[in-house]
């Protein structure tokens, strides 16, 4: 069983510091939520009546939040926490969206990777998840092994940009 995609829509409206306020709307609910920062990567959420702790882990493309439980999936907004930006160029970090163990390690430093193999694959909740090059690159360090248990946004693999395979 799926449950369809609901859009939502989250609007800030006052943002202090490390905390941030305003409005959730979510197929006709229309609710205040106040949003504060516990660490790097904590948040704590307050909307309508409930509070939960939220985890986020990032990659380049895409946000993961870990709630209750359960993993939700979100395209990245184009800033960063803090109002950086992610790098251009350089070193980028490919990290654990949630929760796991690491089950495979399928590249070595100085490896060339293309856009879409498999770097590592997690497993958390019984269910298998492949972490995939968001791009062509060479691995730069490996700072995972199979059997590790990580947390959220742990890096586990750093990969350069631009170079295009040639293996």
């Amino acid at each position: 069983m799926t449950r369809p995609r609901r859009p939502v829509t989250v609007e800030t409206i006052v943002r202090d510091g490390d905390a941030a306020s305003g409005r959730v709307r979510i197929s006709g609910i229309d609710e205040p939520v106040e949003v504060e920062r516990i660490d790097a990567d904590t948040y704590r959420v307050s909307l309508a009546a409930r509070r939960f702790e939220v985890v986020v882990a990032r990659a380049l493309d895409v946000e993961w939040g870990w709630v209750d439980g359960r993993a939700f999936r979100w395209t990245r907004a184009a800033e960063v926490a803090g109002g950086e930006r992610e790098p251009a160029g350089g070193t980028s970090a490919i990290r654990a969206p949630m929760p796991a163990i690491v089950t495979a390690v399928a590249v070595a430093p100085g490896q060339a990777v293309a856009q879409g193999d498999t770097l590592v694959v997690l497993e958390a909740m019984k269910m298998e998840l492949p972490l995939k090059a968001p791009r062509h690159g060479r691995v730069t360090a490996v700072r995972c092994a199979a059997g590790d248990r990580v947390n959220p946004a742990a890096p586990l693999i750093e990969l350069d940009d631009g170079e295009t395979p040639q293996d």
